[in-house]
């Protein structure tokens, strides 16, 4: 795979995370849609004028949702999608050869469920868009085959929603997952991290954080080879899952030989203990560093952070000054 490639790829990646920009393309597309096939039909005027109100109700919520960004409360996109829904069905009922020209775009509210929901809800909706669209296929006795279009179109839908589901359930967990060690990567600590900090602040609860180093690590690297070290890595991770399995701790790779611990509800005392359980992981003889701090009640995230990063640099010291 080229570069360029894989740079678009990221950058698609990328677009597809941010539901307020993928929202008014989704918009934008299907009234350009719509609009192109105008010419292709003959429309009575009071169904041109109700084609023209839905594009414009349309082209209104693309620009509303570029201009909240991301401010609104994810729930804020189910409106999205019950908006779309509810402009499909008028788009395919205004008249007898409406529901051949837009029955596709319930397709489109099927595949953007699937983008940003969970499975189960995705589904409902394509239930949803099955009993809408059924319902259309009723009130207009001069469709051909009702039955037969509907199972066309509902039929695709599903097969289009699975594909979806799929593919983002594969995106989610690599981008949350380091791949070598199957632990929680950087950005779901940071994350949870966020998440953790937010539970204590409205509990008043102990929040406290181990961060680790593998000692001589480099130098397995050097010596070895880097087989070696991923596999010391990996050792140290399976070693570690299975100390806080069970618990409400969570654990992540942070990057090349650092890990870090989140232990909610635990106290100074609890971190400690749990480091001590942690330093007994030594495989091959290689040891490690580990710095636990205890939330202060006043840190940021970043604060706490850096002040674990201390503690640990601090162990790694006395380490190897012992």
């Amino acid at each position: 795979m080229s570069v360029a490639t894989s740079d678009r790829g990221s950058r698609l990646v990328s677009l597809l995370q941010k539901p307020y920009m993928v929202t008014p393309i989704f918009f934008l597309v299907g009234s350009a849609a719509v609009i192109a096939s105008i010419p292709f039909s003959h429309w009575t005027h009071r169904s041109f004028v109700i084609l023209l109100v839905v594009v414009a109700a349309a082209w209104l919520a693309s620009f509303v949702r570029l201009g909240l960004g991301n401010r609104p409360p994810a729930w804020s996109l189910h409106i999205d999608v019950v908006l779309g829904l509810a402009c499909v069905c008028v788009l395919s009922s205004i008249q007898p050869s409406a529901h051949v020209d837009f029955a596709v775009l319930y397709i489109w509210v099927v595949v953007f469920a699937a983008l940003y929901f969970r499975p189960f809800l995705a589904i409902l909706y394509l239930g949803g868009v099955g009993v809408a669209f059924a319902v259309v296929l009723m009130l207009n006795p001069s469709i051909a085959n009702p039955v037969t279009t509907w199972l066309l179109i509902i039929g695709s839908a599903a097969i289009l929603s699975t594909v979806t589901i799929s593919l983002v359930s594969v995106l989610r967990s690599r981008s949350v997952n380091d791949p070598l060690t199957g632990l929680a990567n950087r950005r779901a600590w940071d994350e949870r991290l966020d998440e953790e900090m937010e539970r204590t602040r409205r509990s008043n609860a102990a929040l406290s954080m181990a961060m680790i180093d593998i000692d001589q690590f480099k130098v397995v690297n050097d010596r070895d080879g880097h087989h070696a070290g991923d596999q010391l890595l990996c050792q140290f991770a399976d070693g570690w899952r299975e100390v806080i399995r069970g618990g409400g701790d969570f654990l992540a790779r942070l990057g090349g030989d650092e890990f870090g611990v989140l232990s909610p509800s635990t106290s100074e005392l609890g971190i400690q203990r749990l480091a001590k359980r942690l330093h007994e992981i030594m495989p091959g003889g290689v040891s490690c560093s580990i710095g636990v701090v205890t939330w202060d009640g006043t840190e940021t995230a970043g604060e706490l952070v850096r002040r674990a990063d201390e503690a640990m640099y601090r162990a790694k010291r006395a380490r190897r000054a012992a």
